[in-house]
């Protein structure tokens, strides 16, 4: 009977490991994301036309997704699929494996990213120095303004669209002549904030801010340095509520949500962010509620 006992308690320990492995071991999948190279509206001049670099546009948008850790990104730039497509003929050869992926095989998108550039503005402007000859003050300027729809390829239904915004300004400089256009420099740049808010807003929209922990008036929050956040920043907290249904349509609309409060940010970590309860907060702040800036 001991020994039945022990078999059976083996038995059920291995079980128990196994299924606790493959909890572990099969962590959630991330959601796919593509980009498409971005479109130039109307608003976008002529002139600006020939400075608008919607390469070096696409690239940070594809290198802020691939770096944050919530996405997978895959590739949509005809190049890299065609040597996708080169790479899978090679693997039907006699000198491979064949560990390419398949024909039919590329892994689909969940998000479809269709950016369109709306304006942008990239001009040196120079005045000339009062009394003295062939002195100029010069200004370099620029905006661009992008606007991206997020599409449900699931669904083909727009999820949500981003207005995102960048500009800069050169200090004022003494030179010796007028004329010519800012250093490319400063599109990279605002190339780079743009897809830094977009990312950040990507994130907003599949991945709301949650409160992971709370212990006395220190909370946690599911957002690390790939967040936007910043230490001193204060967040309002929401508690969520009973889902809204479109009588109509049958649609769900998302749920009631009730300020409860609001808490500051006291330091960013790489995966997670804490902060403090602010005074004055009357709702008790709990695990699973919405954090917002």
């Amino acid at each position: 009977m001991k020994k039945n006992n022990k078999i059976f308690l083996i038995a059920f320990m291995s079980l128990f490991a196994f299924v606790s492995i493959a909890t572990y071991a099969a962590p959630r999948a991330k959601p796919v994301v593509a980009i498409k190279k971005a479109k130039v509206g109307e608003g976008v001049s002529k002139y600006g036309k020939k400075y608008l670099n919607l390469g070096t546009l696409w690239d940070e948008m594809e290198a802020s997704i691939q770096k944050n850790r919530k996405f997978t990104l895959v590739s949509r730039k005809k190049d890299v699929l065609a040597d996708i497509r080169e790479e899978q003929e090679f693997a039907k050869s006699d000198l491979t494996a064949g560990n390419a992926a398949a024909e039919g095989q590329i892994k689909n998108a969940n998000f479809l990213i269709l950016p369109t550039v709306q304006d942008f503005k990239f001009y040196r402007s120079s005045t000339p120095v009062p009394n003295l000859d062939s002195k100029y003050v010069r200004v370099d300027s620029g905006m661009l303004e992008v606007n991206a729809q997020i599409i449900d390829t699931a669904t083909g239904g727009i999820k949500t669209t981003f207005y995102l915004k960048a500009s800069f300004a050169t200090k004022k400089k003494v030179v010796n002549s007028r004329g010519g256009v800012p250093n490319s420099i400063h599109f990279t740049r605002m190339a780079k904030k743009i897809a830094a808010q977009m990312t950040d807003q990507l994130v907003d929209a599949v991945y709301p801010m949650k409160i992971l922990n709370v212990q006395g008036s220190q909370v946690w929050i599911n957002r690390g340095k790939d967040g936007g956040l910043k230490k001193g920043d204060v967040l309002k907290v929401f508690r969520p509520g009973i889902e809204l249904i479109d009588p109509d349509t049958g649609d769900n609309l998302g749920s009631a949500e009730t300020e409860v409060g609001k808490i500051k940010v006291t330091r960013v970590n790489p995966k997670f962010t804490t902060a403090e309860v602010v005074k004055g907060t009357e709702e008790i702040i709990e695990k699973g509620d919405i954090v917002r800036e």
